[in-house]
């Protein structure tokens, strides 16, 4: 009998021959949560420092020490009533000041001066542009025909060559006789 109760111990031995790894989790000190502005509460954040330890999921992970952050209570509107008393208005954005507006005015005035010398400067530019592009095409047009006059001039000169050519040939092979009297009126 002492034998069978051996057999129960064993086995529970066995099973419990790997301890589990413990997690230590503490919060970390943490400040006041900041005060609400009575139309919303804050949330509230709390960090957990977590030292090292193996994931549960896979054993040969090892996760580092480091900081989880858990969101304890988001952020909400506040629909309690306001006991007849106004609103606190801390965080309402307040109308700039006068010299302040007076300032950008007139900032703004001057870059609109400063907008309109910058174009007429442009548009006279770009006026000039164009007039010189016009010159430009005028001046190649001009181009173009100086060297259709210098092809014409050239075919000319060549044509008179040839018929000066022509002419020097035909005086000492044909002699003219003198003139005689009758030829003359």
């Amino acid at each position: 009998m002492k034998q069978l109760l051996l057999i129960p111990v064993i086995f529970l031995t066995a099973c419990a021959s790997h301890s589990p790894h413990r997690i230590a989790v503490a919060p970390a000190p943490t400040g006041q949560p900041v005060a609400s502005d009575g139309l919303r509460s804050n949330e509230q954040l709390r960090e957990y420092r977590l030292g090292r330890y193996v994931d549960a999921r896979d054993p040969f992970v090892m996760h580092e020490g480091h900081p989880l952050y858990r969101v304890e209570t988001s952020a909400r509107w506040d629909l309690r009533p306001n006991n007849g008393a106004s609103l606190p208005r801390r965080n309402v954005v307040q109308p700039p000041s006068v010299s302040a507006n007076d300032a950008v005015v007139a900032e703004v005035n001057k870059q609109r001066a400063a907008t309109r010398v910058f174009t007429e400067q442009t548009a006279a530019l770009n006026q000039r542009l164009g007039e010189l592009s016009q010159a430009v095409g005028q001046t190649k047009e001009i181009a173009k025909q100086n060297l259709e006059l210098k092809r014409d001039v050239a075919t000319l000169r060549t044509q008179l060559d040839a018929l000066d050519v022509k002419l020097r040939d035909r005086k000492p092979a044909a002699s003219s006789p003198s003139p005689s009297p009758e030829d003359k009126w």
